[in-house]
Parts: C-alpha cells; sequence; structure tokens
C-alpha cells in the first residue's frame, strides 16, 4: 500500500473545510483492502472534501496524539473539529453518514 494522497503535515489538520485523514499502516491487511473503496469515495465526492494519510510506521506520535487505536482509522474533520470517526471493518454507508455529520 502506499500513500495515494497528501500526508497530514506537521501543522496538524487545516483549519478549513471538511478534511478525512487515513490513518494506516502498509503492512495491515484490513487498511489494504479497504484502500480501493476510500479511493471510489474520494472520486464520489470529489471537491467536497480533502483526504490526507498518516502511516502508523512513519508517524506513530500523530496516531497517538489522535487517539488512534486500531487500524485503519479514519476520522472526518469540519473546520478543525472532529465530527467523526470511523475504524475497523468501515462500510460504505458509514463513510456516507460520516461525510453527512460533517457538512
Amino acid at each position: 500500500m502506499s500513500a495515494r494522497w497528501p500526508k497530514l503535515s506537521q501543522d496538524g489538520v487545516p483549519e478549513r473545510g471538511v478534511v478525512l485523514v487515513d490513518f494506516y499502516q502498509a503492512s495491515c491487511a484490513p487498511c489494504r483492502a479497504f484502500e480501493p473503496r476510500l479511493e471510489a469515495f474520494a472520486r464520489r465526492h470529489a471537491g467536497e472534501l480533502r483526504v490526507l494519510q498518516v502511516d502508523v510506521d512513519e508517524d506513530l506520535v500523530t496516531a497517538q496524539q489522535f487517539g488512534v487505536q486500531s487500524l485503519p482509522t479514519l476520522i472526518v474533520f469540519r473546520d478543525g473539529a472532529e465530527q467523526a470517526r470511523l475504524d475497523g471493518l468501515i462500510g460504505d454507508d458509514d463513510l456516507d453518514a460520516a461525510l453527512s455529520s460533517a457538512r
């Protein structure tokens, strides 16, 4: 699994708009299985949200700061505030509901 989206910067979550942060690990089988669905979701909602990634192997400190305990974990932010958190087996309906909660 390779990073498809920009990494979350040291500045943290952008203060404007809807941002989905994907916490993943390259060796995580559920993360790899989820990747195509996340890509399709991002395409369907292009222009509505920005997707950023955190590889927990490369940036464990950030994952700890956000309280990530299982993978994959997705956190949806609106204007810098957390609106929804999904982890483990994430369904398409869960993604749609998380985005709706951030609008």
